[in-house]
């Protein structure tokens, strides 16, 4: 067993529940800021720790490029689908998510709203979710499995997946459910399919929470 990836997971799960635990603390608009920013440090200490390279973990150089916006545009459709079914799905099950800490927390002036866009929703949730679950979490249980002989990309996925889908539980179960859908599919789409790494999940998970949140600020 990989001692060293188990000890990291560790120290993430540790952390993570501690911001979540403090995030009490904080005004409620930047709570989930919180919780991500001092995961995303402690990520960064698993990095600097373990000599990880970003490109590891799936930050590759790539060219901001009409393939690359192709792919990020495929991303962002697929999210709405998975998203789409889930509620279709979940939700005739459990009922409709509930609303949202970043719903819940949104600005009233449009100041606000943009700040809100460019700072919480492109860099705490596009790039600081991604880096935390998809890069650092995903990277360390792929080298914990490795060192079982478990390579299955859908168990690796899934176990990233789960925590992603936890890390939201304002949402409510069918919340949890259908966002922990969301990860397991970006988690799959990294492991399997993305030419440009990490990036176009990364703009896509963005671009997908900007315009619901554009639709919830103009026209709720």
């Amino acid at each position: 067993m990989n001692r060293k990836a188990a000890i990291d997971l560790l120290v993430l799960v540790v952390v993570f529940s501690g911001s979540w635990y403090l995030k009490g603390y904080f005004p409620i608009e930047f709570r989930g800021a919180a919780v991500v920013l001092y995961t995303s440090l402690a990520g960064v200490f698993v990095i600097k720790r373990r000599n990880l390279s970003y490109p590891e973990i799936g930050f590759i150089k790539c060219s901001f490029n009409t393939k690359f916006f192709n792919e990020v545009g495929l991303v962002a459709f697929l999210i709405f689908i998975v998203q789409m079914i889930g509620i279709l799905i979940v939700g005739s099950l459990f009922g409709l998510p509930d609303q949202g800490t970043a719903i819940a927390a949104q600005p009233q002036t449009i100041v606000g709203f943009i700040i809100d866009i460019v700072f919480v929703t492109w860099l705490v949730t596009g790039l600081g979710e991604e880096f935390i679950f998809r890069g650092i979490v995903l990277n360390r249980f792929k080298e914990f499995f490795k060192s079982v002989g478990i390579s299955n990309p859908y168990l690796l996925s899934g176990s990233q997946a789960i925590w992603f889908g936890l890390g939201h539980q304002s949402q409510g179960l069918s919340g949890v459910i259908i966002t922990g859908l969301i990860g397991f599919f970006l988690g799959i789409y990294l492991l399997r399919r993305s030419k440009h790494g990490i990036w176009p999940l990364v703009f896509a998970h963005a671009l997908v929470d900007t315009v619901v949140l554009s639709i919830n600020f103009f026209y709720h």
